[in-house]
């Protein structure tokens, strides 16, 4: 099955409930509510690295429309003070066209800025925060950035387009490397496991004492618990009907590989015993193959 590794909520030393903020459910009740503009500015500014004063969120948080949400997508998009745009998501299965998909839904928040007619200057520019819960790139670096970018002449077409990319599994190997960054207490807690990991990260940063209390708050929620539980089995869902495309393909491969076997073999002279034996095919099969091969 799609790897997966987040907790379905995190382990309390009295088995009270608490919800793992890397579940996407969780972690938009927790960053896309207007309420917690103050920890959803706070992140942006360790993650992004850019000076931050006030946001608005374009979607405010929905519990009706995010529960309905079948599509395995909880963005959250937000408007910076300075009319920047950020599309923040997180993603916790490998999914199988995760480039595409970001690049797509970045075009398509760019592009609705702009009615026909209108001129393009009044297009702001736009990042996409993206964190995820698998490795994508075999690189040691946890987060990379990138732009449209010559590479030969090292010239950079234009800033107006940004996509981050956040690895969570390298966190554990670069704590120690990088203590005196920002972004690494807010990814310890949303990466944490325990109620005591949860701790240890609230104590780093004030702010994310703030997320933790409000995260206790919500788990607390009877509502917010039934909905976050099933936002786990819909995740589930997509990851089995991802799996099963997977192993169709597979399958499909093959058996071509069989027949491209069988068909070398007869073109070598091989006798339907033989052949049988090597690929599997049945005798009507081989058969079938024999008479689709014309004689040189």
């Amino acid at each position: 099955m799609t790897k997966r590794n987040f907790p379905p909520e995190i382990t309390t030393a009295d088995g009270s409930f608490i919800m793992s903020p890397k579940n996407d459910f969780a972690f938009r009740l927790l960053f896309g509510d207007e309420k917690n503009k103050e920890i959803t500015i706070s992140f942006l500014r360790a993650m992004l690295k850019i000076p931050v004063k006030d946001i608005t969120i374009k979607d405010p948080f929905l519990l009706k429309q995010v529960a309905g949400d079948k599509t395995g997508i909880l963005d959250i998009r937000i408007v910076l003070d300075t009319e920047v745009q950020v599309d923040v998501e997180i993603q916790l299965s490998d999914h199988p066209a995760i480039k595409e998909r970001v690049l797509f839904y970045q075009s398509r928040l760019y592009a609705s800025q702009i009615s026909s007619g209108e001129d393009y200057r009044v297009l702001k520019r736009t990042i996409s925060l993206v964190i995820l819960d698998y490795i994508l790139f075999e690189v040691e670096q946890m987060h990379t950035t990138y732009r449209f970018y010559d590479r030969k002449n090292e010239i950079e077409l234009t800033d107006v387009l940004e996509v981050h990319i956040v690895e969570l599994p390298k966190l554990n190997n670069i704590i120690s490397q990088h203590k005196n960054n920002p972004e690494i207490p807010w990814l310890m807690f949303l990466n944490a496991g325990t109620e005591e990991e949860l701790k240890m990260a609230a104590k780093a940063e004030p702010k994310i004492s703030k997320a933790y209390n409000r995260l206790i708050e919500m788990s607390d929620d009877e509502e917010n618990r039934r909905l976050y539980e099933e936002r786990i089995t819909q995740i589930i869902e997509v990851d089995l009907k991802i799996e099963a495309a997977k192993k169709e393909g597979r399958e499909e491969g093959a058996i071509k590989e069989r027949i491209n076997t069988a068909k070398n073999l007869i073109l070598l002279g091989m006798d339907n015993e033989i052949i049988n034996k090597a690929t599997g095919l049945s005798p009507d099969k081989i058969t079938q193959l024999r008479s689709e091969i014309k004689p040189e």
